[in-house]
């Protein structure tokens, strides 16, 4: 167990390896070996998971709900509240104070809190140039605009594009699946499929759950039991054709560069957000895009990411409350260790009085990967300078700009041959990977080190390269991939 603290790994740039791959000991070896089994014999017998929130196949006025619960299937209490807890009830409320030490500094004439507190209701701009866009207003046209999609947004702009939609309509489940039910091997394979193997994701649930193999088993259930609910496979399908147009338009949250140790680093402006200019719908079906995206650009940092908050220049009008809930959920409950650390890049008074009231409610696991920063070179020592966008301050030549998807790009989603095909491979190559792990398990622990077992290795090899020739028919193409920071053979380049 190494004793260095997180900060020590980024200063001397050294990744986090225990209880990953190619460093785990005989003793998590075994862990893994149990969940194995568990979750092979889930495999046999578990019922069917249902659809609750199917983009594809419900009534339109299910998909117009503004409530907040519709993201989870445990109500949203508080921040802390526990996925493990068995009896449901919510965690009592704690005063206790932040652990985070620092001392806001502010310049003269900055804005933040001087500024809101002077009577300014003007939208500020940033050092960056980045405004908060005035709220949309309440008229019939904003209100459709609230809730305008991508595809919408295309249409109605560009007539011209009327006679194709961005993205096929008729999703199809993998294996075969029915429109709205999904077996639970069907809905773990989707998931731990998009990482490099499959081991990994596993270890995911058994580090979340500190090596308790029930406990990562349960969590693992209540996680695919959330993605089949929330329809995260078409969430994937469809893309950025069913997310806000409004809120990719303004950036509120992209990928743009990495940390020190090889961690995509996604930037969200806080001041870009207006919770009046969207719905609860529309910023829970980001996010959860948002992450599952993620995990493609992760795949050389075992699926964590950085969240760079810039919460310069923030207003009343731009904490969202909702939105940071969800974001702490996903991350707790349904997306376990995908957080890396999260930097709160704070030049406001305003945030520092607020951050009192959100601190007490935050998973104490969450908070400790919390850095709160008042200046550029208080991030540099988590993301170089020269790996640090212009606009905080950095010298990377980052600027973004949302680049509008097209019909072309997804033209082999329609190809219904091709992606039998495709399938066919990657069914083919799960079942492989299925028998080398039976055959691994079968062997008495100890006698071979699984991340070098042949068979086992030849699998996952065939399995990745199955994931990668389908992923192009099943999910729709990406502001990544259009930004050339994904490439067609799925390396990153950041």
């Amino acid at each position: 167990m190494s004793s260095l603290t997180l900060l020590e790994h980024y200063a001397r740039r050294l990744p986090l390896t225990e209880g990953r791959l190619a460093s785990l000991s005989a003793d998590e070896i075994a862990k893994l070996r149990q969940l194995w089994r568990l979750l092979l014999s889930e495999f046999d017998t578990a019922a069917p998971l249902p659809v609750l929130f199917s983009l594809a196949h419900a009534p339109a006025s299910e998909h117009d709900t503004e409530d907040l619960a519709a993201l989870s299937f445990e109500p949203l209490v508080s921040l802390g509240s526990k996925p493990d807890n068995d009896n449901g009830a919510t965690p009592p409320r704690t005063t206790t104070a932040t652990t985070v030490q620092a001392t806001p500094a502010r310049d003269a004439g900055s804005g933040g809190w001087l500024s809101w507190a002077s009577g300014s209701r003007s939208s500020p701009s940033s050092s960056s140039g980045i405004s908060t866009p005035a709220p949309i207003g309440d008229s019939a046209e904003t209100l459709r605009l609230r809730r305008e999609t991508v595809q919408e947004y295309i249409h109605r702009t560009d007539p011209a594009t009327l006679v194709a939609p961005l993205v096929p309509p008729s999703f199809t489940p993998l294996f075969g699946q029915p429109a709205l039910a999904r077996s639970f091997s069907a809905a773990f394979w989707q998931a731990a499929t998009q990482m490099r193997d499959p081991d990994a994701w596993v270890l995911r649930f058994l580090r979340a759950r500190k090596w308790d193999v029930d406990q990562a088993l349960d969590m693992l259930r209540k996680t695919l039991a959330w993605r089949v609910g929330q329809a995260i496979d078409e969430v994937a399908y469809f893309g950025e054709s069913k997310l806000h147009h409004h809120t990719m338009d303004t950036g509120l949250a992209f990928a743009c560069t990495t940390d020190r140790l090889g961690c995509p680093v996604y930037v969200v402006r806080v001041r870009a957000n207006v919770a009046h200019n969207r719905s609860i719908l529309a910023i829970k079906r980001f996010l959860c895009w948002q992450l599952e995206t993620s995990q493609l650009l992760a795949a050389d940092s075992d699926g964590r990411v950085t969240i760079l908050f810039d919460l310069s220049d923030v207003t009343r009008e731009n904490i969202d409350l909702g939105l940071v809930r969800m974001l702490i959920t996903l991350l707790s409950n349904y997306f376990p260790e995908t957080l890396g650390i999260m930097i709160l890049y704070v030049n406001s008074w305003f945030f520092w009085g607020l951050w009192t009231v959100i601190a007490p409610f935050i998973d104490p696991v969450v908070k400790s990967k919390i850095v709160m920063v008042r200046a550029t070179r208080e991030i540099t020592p988590y993301i170089d300078l020269d790996r640090l966008p212009l606009e905080l301050g950095g010298q990377k030549p980052f600027s973004y700009s949302y680049i509008q998807p097209t019909t072309e790009e997804n033209a082999c989603m329609a190809d219904t041959a091709a992606r039998q095909a495709a399938e066919r491979e990657y069914v083919s190559a799960i079942a492989d990977y299925e028998c080398a792990t039976r055959q691994w398990l079968a062997q008495q622990a100890g006698t071979d080190d699984f991340s070098s077992a042949p068979t086992r290795c030849a699998a996952r090899d065939k399995l990745r390269e199955a994931v990668v020739e389908l992923d192009p028919f099943v999910r729709s193409r990406t502001l990544h991939h259009r930004l050339d920071q994904l490439r067609p053979d799925y390396t990153v380049a950041l």
